[in-house]
């Protein structure tokens, strides 16, 4: 792909015709020539005819990057860090919208494998594995909302503990351990 497809006749950054979804047929019909879409914004490839337009979703999410700071992603399907900032401040709402999409769900998928990442060491037996299983235990994971929890949080988290606590006391019956309180 050049760069040129990349901008219109005038030397604009192209938005929304980089999309099948955007594109303006009622142009075509009034003899206006329309550059062809690139990509799709769809999950998957779209076939139309004997041309297929890549998901761009999917290109975004193949990379490893951090949501916000998608530099090599930019440069590799745009060619320019530029042109990946227009697009993303668009103002069309289906854009904006769409790559906000796009980084909510790299960011939920970064968290998962580090969270797995975090469990496979809470199972080793020294001081990281207890790090980490402090950290699974605390919910250190959990987004944390200011102020006061509410009382259905409160009714839940007894639940959960009573819960624990009954486990607990099946597994250490069922190992045959008790618990000896010493008079003071």
């Amino acid at each position: 792909m050049s760069k040129k497809s990349f901008k219109d006749k005038m030397g604009r950054y192209r938005t929304k015709s980089l999309f099948w979804e955007m594109r303006d047929t009622s142009l075509s019909l009034k003899g206006i020539e329309i550059m062809a879409p690139i990509w799709c914004m769809k999950d998957y490839d779209l076939v139309k005819g004997n041309k297929t337009y890549p998901s761009l979703k999917n290109i975004y999410m193949s990379w490893d990057h951090v949501p916000g700071f998608e530099y090599e992603f930019a440069m590799a399907t745009l060619g320019s860090w530029d042109h990946w900032l227009k697009l993303c401040n668009d103002t069309t709402p289906q854009i904006k919208d769409m790559i906000q999409g796009w980084r909510d769900e790299l960011d939920i998928k970064l968290k998962a494998v580090g969270i797995k990442a975090i469990i496979a060491s809470s199972l080793d037996n020294d001081a990281k594995g207890l790090q980490a299983s402090k950290y699974l235990v605390e919910k250190g994971y959990a987004v944390k909302k200011a102020g006061r929890p509410s009382r259905d949080e409160i009714e839940r988290e007894l639940k959960i503990d009573a819960r624990a606590a009954k486990q607990q006391q099946i597994d250490m019956d069922r190992i045959g351990l008790k618990i000896i309180k010493g008079d003071k």
